[in-house]
């Protein structure tokens, strides 16, 4: 009985290549033994699981390089399963290894179509394809993953849905790396982390630094730019009552909601590079809560706003469809934004796992 043979079978067993690897490894058939070994492990999908587990558990503690590590050896001696090379082109993202990880995302496309074709995974393909470049392969596979879903009475999930909207525009137009406000407009009506109470927002340990840092200075008047459906200001107005507040965002349904979640602010549609509240506000302080990583300008961005004022922004150590960047450490925020302020700290806050944000506080030159 060869290899083939053996495969080919549905009632395969571990056992029996146990056996044939043994016969092959016996006889000095090493590249047979190699193969047989290989299909081994192709069954043990607890021990696939285990890898994954682990990796997890090594990134989690900040040990990403010695997850991929860990992973790319589980492939290497032929842990080769399409769940496994999906968490690998992940961390490979997370490490801004881009090509590995778009490597990774076409093998899966090439080797197992179904896999490909479920939602978990063309949601990321999607995303990544579109940040190399390939926003109609990205738009094909998100499609079609959806198509399949609704075929199989399965929900989709908002942001799958969001992520095509956003394509498809896209194709039909010069493409960015920054998404439109499209994107946000989906997200926002059908997101329950967006609805949800601001006490309930995995952003909490963020915005209680904040506040401290706003009661610490006798901070009376803020601008928020980029303020998205209002949670903060809603976190914020409910510890600081006299407050006053400003916040805008280009997203109408964002806006819409803000005003429905907390009266008696004032919130505004509007686009950051354009509007009059960053030259003619003389607000105490100026925020920009997990906004930096969406714009490609960032750096004029902060750079068109008055002289000597105070800057409060978050960005992320994780990537996500609609960043255009993402920080691996408080040292690369640094070193990208310190020029422009006269004095820039910046502070890690973890919210789980190793998910991070880099908060940061300074005055502008």
């Amino acid at each position: 009985m060869n290899n083939k043979s053996i495969i080919k079978k549905d009632n395969i067993d571990a056992e029996s290549l146990m056996k044939l690897a043994k016969s092959y490894i016996d006889s000095e058939e090493y590249r047979k033994g190699e193969m047989t070994y290989n299909c081994l492990l192709g069954l043990e999908k607890q021990s696939i699981d285990l890898v994954v587990s682990k990796a997890q558990a090594l990134k989690n503690q900040k040990r990403l390089a010695e997850s991929i590590t860990l992973l790319e050896m589980a492939v290497e001696i032929g842990f080769f399963d399409s769940k496994l090379l999906h968490i690998l082109a992940i961390y490979y993202r997370d490490n801004k290894l881009w090509s590995k990880s778009e490597k990774c995302i076409w093998d899966i496309i090439i080797r197992d179509k179904k896999y490909a074709a479920s939602l978990g995974f063309a949601i990321f393909a999607s995303d990544i394809l579109r940040k190399r470049g390939y926003v109609n392969s990205a738009y094909s596979i998100i499609c079609f993953s959806i198509y399949l879903a609704e075929c199989s009475g399965k929900n989709v999930p908002f942001n799958a849905v969001a992520i095509r909207e956003e394509l498809n525009y896209e194709t039909s137009c010069e493409y960015s790396i920054e998404i439109s406000h499209r994107f946000y407009d989906v997200v926002y009506q059908g997101s329950d982390k967006y609805a949800s109470n601001s006490e309930d927002s995995v952003y909490v340990p963020v915005w209680s630094k904040v506040l401290n840092f706003f009661q610490d200075n006798n901070v009376l008047n803020v601008v928020d730019i980029g303020c998205g459906p209002g949670q903060f200001a809603e976190y914020a107005i409910k510890r600081m009552p006299t407050l006053c507040y400003i916040g805008f965002d280009y997203s109408s349904v964002a806006i819409s909601q803000a005003k429905n979640r907390t009266k008696g602010i004032e919130f505004i549609e509007g686009n950051a590079f354009s509007s009059s509240l960053l030259t003619e506000n003389a607000a105490d302080i100026y925020i920009l809560l997990e906004v930096l990583e969406h714009i490609e300008k960032d750096l004029d961005l902060l750079g068109s706003m008055p002289s000597r004022a105070s800057v409060v922004f978050s960005v992320p150590n994780f990537d996500s469809f609609g960043h255009v960047r993402f920080f691996l450490d408080e040292k690369e925020v640094y070193d990208r934004y310190s020029y422009l302020f006269s004095n820039l700290e910046v502070m890690s806050v973890v919210l789980k796992g190793y998910s991070t944000i880099y908060l940061a506080f300074g005055q502008l030159k």
